[in-house]
């Protein structure tokens, strides 16, 4: 489409060359509509639950969200995996199962209230099937290993309601295996590092339910020790790339190497942050700015809270549009990622209603197919942006549930 461009700027004084152009041009932006359009579009990581939980109906057109129905509908989603993340700091101990299971009845009651249109996923079946019907395929995700408290049967009992994926971390370590987080920033403090025995059975009970394990969060040794263990191919649910954005979320060469290896799927994650190095700085700076205000909220919420974060990111959003990246920061990664080892293993998993902000032209979830406009204007095939959007996906998937 750039040469498009150029030859526009060529040839305007030429009505009838310019006409042929425009055509052509209108033609090109046709068949990115079709392709998106013919592709199915699966995205890995969506923290919109949450919101649901405070009262908000995700099934109608909310003004502050990342995506809710009328926008998955917009964007041309065929897939969407739910993240059920529960708080380490807000729950306690021994809460954190319970409040999982509530995420997923909370998803089961969305889909009970439009059949037609969102159905819970368990297999691979599940997938076809809702694509011949148009209905959207709505994946559970588990994020978080505290989430099982230590007990392999809760992990069983979570996957027969329909996780079909557990990141081993979140930002906390659990007793099994820790995160990227604690192992950057304490790790002198760590009584272990990576996965105990204990882990390294989680991990092959998840290859034997059919759950895909997820190293988004995962501390590096943890990452390593999962690479060991599993029989499987992996997932990293929500990363970008430590090349380009040095945040310990996102995965250096040797891991994307061994994601390869494996036969797993790197799904980029959308957040300013783990995809612009210089935006964290620009975020704190935004944050002092409204340290009063900021203060004042923290009196009227707990600052642990799920409300207290949405009124944050309400009062802060005017300030951060200004400084977040584009969109094409966004290819930057999923390019670096098809080029070091391959098309095949790289996907989308954006983070929608988990960041406080996403980037410029990218705002929302409804503004999916301009991921499908940028590849192809980077020069990728019809074939190879489908495999991006949603087909290595299904491929891994597949593998791993069967």
């Amino acid at each position: 489409m750039k040469i498009l461009y150029h030859l526009l700027n060529h040839l305007k004084h030429n009505s009838f060359s310019m006409i042929l152009l425009i055509t052509l041009f209108v033609s090109c932006q046709k068949d990115v509509a079709k392709i998106h359009d013919e592709a199915f579009v699966v995205d890995t990581h969506n923290d919109v639950l949450l919101r649901s939980l405070t009262g908000r109906d995700i099934l109608t057109d909310l003004p502050e969200s990342h995506s809710d129905l009328p926008k998955f509908n917009k964007g041309g989603m065929d897939c969407q995996i739910f993240s059920i993340w529960v708080s380490p700091t807000e729950f306690e101990d021994g809460e954190h199962y319970n409040r999982a299971n509530q995420m997923i009845s909370q998803l089961e009651y969305l889909c009970s209230r439009i059949p037609d249109q969102w159905a819970i996923t368990f297999n691979y079946q599940d997938l076809v099937y809702n694509d011949q019907k148009g209905i959207l395929s709505c994946m559970i995700g588990v994020e978080g290993g505290h989430s099982i408290e230590n007990d392999i049967a809760k992990l069983d009992a979570l996957y027969d309601r329909g996780m079909r994926y557990l990141g081993i971390t979140w930002n906390n370590s659990t007793d099994w295996a820790t995160s990227a987080k604690d192992e950057t920033e304490k790790s002198d403090s760590l009584t272990f590092i990576g996965l105990t025995d204990f882990g390294k059975n989680v991990i092959k009970r998840c290859n034997d339910l059919g759950v895909m394990v997820d190293v988004s969060h995962a501390g590096e040794k943890t990452f390593w020790d999962i690479i060991e263990t599993t029989k499987n191919p992996i997932i990293a649910s929500h990363s970008s790339v430590y090349n380009i954005c040095p945040h310990f979320r996102n995965l250096k060469d040797e891991q994307l190497f061994a994601m390869k290896k494996n036969g797993g799927v790197v799904f980029v994650n959308f957040y300013p942050g783990y995809i612009d190095s210089t935006y964290s700085k620009k975020y704190d700076k935004v944050k002092t700015q409204f340290k009063f205000e900021l203060d004042s909220l923290a009196k009227l919420y707990d600052p642990d809270s799920d409300l207290y974060w949405y009124k944050e990111n309400e009062l802060l959003e005017p300030n951060l549009a200004k400084i977040v990246p584009s969109v094409n920061a966004v290819i930057d990664h999923i390019d670096y990622i098809a080029k070091l080892i391959g098309v095949d293993h790289v996907g989308i998993g954006a983070d929608w209603d988990g960041v406080e902000i996403l980037p410029n032209g990218i705002e929302d979830i409804s503004k999916m197919p301009i991921i499908t406009e940028k590849l192809i204007d980077r020069g990728y095939s019809e074939i190879d942006v489908k495999k991006i959007l949603g087909g290595n996906f299904k491929r891994v998937f597949r593998e791993v549930t069967r």
